[in-house]
């Protein structure tokens, strides 16, 4: 039996984007037979590293993990693991995150064997609310439950042919990683579980922590969430469309000399109103938003260039290469230098 220790999640004070809930009060992993287990475990490990960054949050409730199958029988998984549930479907009340395992080859024969577990997931998504996170073909489970027709998801490339042929009212997207339809969220591998659980960490307790889990999981091969998802509604989780306008301008005019007087006149509000309508909107300033679209470009610069700090400093909008280090540092946990070591230092080179 896989042991758990109990890890802890802040409540949300307000409604977060892409819909997720006050709070992941519990977690409800389903067992099946040729689940690839890493597809859950690493999403559950992750949550802990974020609790043991979090320590003595305020507000902190216990994350119940529990582990729910047909029977009390334990479930054989790829690799040999030999998982023992914790409940059974009919037992486990209703969750707040439900992590649908990836299945090892051809996923049909096992969603058609589990019923049971096809009808679990409708009900957790109708009464329950819950928040799901489907990765690779455990898609196809969340398919057979009718919970994507009319609807963006992702798979595993090798079966998203053969998915979309069986279930041809889901719309498939092959050139996403990361797929969001409401509360369902499809990630096509592990590593993309990885992506998507770096992005769920920061919404539900902030972003420092989440950098920091993404540090010691997958930071050196990972582009942002928000550049790699497809969402149900296309573009953005907010309407109002003068914001929108804002974003979209400031993602292209990032490196200027961009000031929040420029943005008001841009958008013809008041510092006030404009403030308050971003900060509804995107749950972050007019002008930390700026920061984050700067900082994150320099990462990326780091990751993939030789360009010296000062040079990247300087292509991001910042003249003072010391006051783009320190903001780095805050935003990143390390300082431009040793992130650029740390992440050059895990990645393969071939020689000729």
């Amino acid at each position: 039996m896989l042991v758990r220790n109990q890890v802890f999640i802040k409540n949300a004070t307000d409604d977060p984007p892409f819909g997720l809930p006050h709070g992941l009060r519990r977690v409800m992993v389903p067992l099946v037979e040729h689940m690839i287990t890493t597809s859950v475990t690493l999403p559950l490990e992750m949550l802990e590293a974020a609790t043991t960054y979090a320590g003595a949050l305020a507000g902190k409730k216990n994350l119940d993990v529990r582990f729910c199958a047909r029977t009390l029988a334990p479930t054989v998984t790829t690799g040999g693991l030999s998982l023992t549930p914790d409940c059974t479907f009919s037992q486990s009340g209703a969750g707040n995150l439900i992590l649908v395992p990836a299945l090892w080859r051809n996923p049909l024969p096992v969603v058609r064997k589990n019923p049971d577990l096809v009808a679990w997931l409708r009900q957790q998504y109708g009464d329950g609310g819950a928040l799901f996170v489907a990765a690779g073909t455990g898609v196809a489970f969340v398919a057979a439950a009718g919970l994507l027709d009319q609807q963006p998801a992702t798979t595993h490339w090798f079966y998203m042919e053969k998915l979309q042929r069986f279930f041809p009212t889901v719309s498939f997207k092959p050139n996403h990683l990361i797929t969001r339809a409401g509360r369902i969220y499809c990630a096509g591998s592990v590593n993309s579980v990885a992506d998507l659980m770096v992005y769920l960490i920061g919404v539900a307790l902030n972003d420092a922590i989440a950098q920091k889990v993404e540090q010691q999981f997958s930071h050196e091969i990972r582009k942002p969430f928000r550049d790699t998802h497809f969402a149900d509604d296309h573009t953005t989780t907010h309407k109002d469309e003068v914001i929108v306008a804002l974003q979209d301008f400031i993602r292209h005019r990032f490196p200027d000399d961009l000031s929040i007087e420029q943005l008001c006149q841009l958008s013809g509000l008041n510092y006030r109103t404009l403030n308050r309508r971003f900060q509804q909107a995107t749950r972050t300033a007019p002008m930390e938003y700026v920061r984050n679209i700067r900082l994150d470009q320099a990462r990326d610069l780091l990751k993939s260039t030789n360009l010296g700090i000062a040079e990247i400093a300087e292509q991001v909008g910042y003249s003072d290469g010391d006051y783009f280090s320190r903001l780095f540092k805050r935003r990143f946990q390390l300082p431009p230098s040793a992130f650029r070591k740390s992440v050059r230092g895990k990645l393969f080179h071939l020689n000729d």
